[in-house]
């Protein structure tokens, strides 16, 4: 109520050119009333606003929350637990100061332990995260074929 009369007493005083804009608008005084309320279908509206604002936040926290959980969290690592002791592999090996990381060897698979790989390096076996070894296929074996067809899938969705 005290800013619609503070407004009111602004449009209501003297211009610098001698001119009221209420006047100029209005062509009168319009009264203002104590009970001057807004509309019935605008209190409808806030209120209907308020609850759609309440039920969009509702919805948008559940779908980050679905998004969250249906979240994959690293590589998939299963094709290496499947292979067998002895297979051909290769390793990841970062790269120096200002060069990226490269796939390197061709070594052999000693054994898997939970998420470690034993691997048989030229300088002794050595312990790598499955993450970073990958199995190396040769170009005619279908199993390669199916892997690098479910990687592309995945790539793409």
């Amino acid at each position: 109520m005290a800013l619609q009369m503070a407004f009111k007493a602004l449009n209501d005083s003297v211009g610098p050119n001698g001119l009221v804009p209420t006047l100029l608008v209005f062509g009168a005084y319009p009264q203002m009333v104590d009970l001057d309320a807004p509309l019935p279908i605008v209190v409808q509206r806030s209120i209907a606003l308020r609850k759609a604002m309440e039920e969009i936040k509702k919805l948008r926290a559940e779908c980050q929350v679905s998004n969250a959980l249906n979240s994959r969290n690293g590589p998939h690592v299963d094709a290496i637990h499947d292979l067998p002791i002895n297979s051909p592999i290769l390793v990841w090996r970062e790269g120096n100061i200002g060069k990226s990381g490269h796939w390197s060897g061709l070594y052999t698979l000693i054994a898997i332990k939970g998420e470690s790989c034993v691997i048989d390096l030229p300088y002794g076996p050595t312990t790598f995260h499955s993450t970073s070894v990958k199995p190396y296929y040769t170009g005619n074996t279908e199993e390669a074929t199916n892997d690098r067809e479910e990687e592309e899938s995945e790539e793409e969705a």
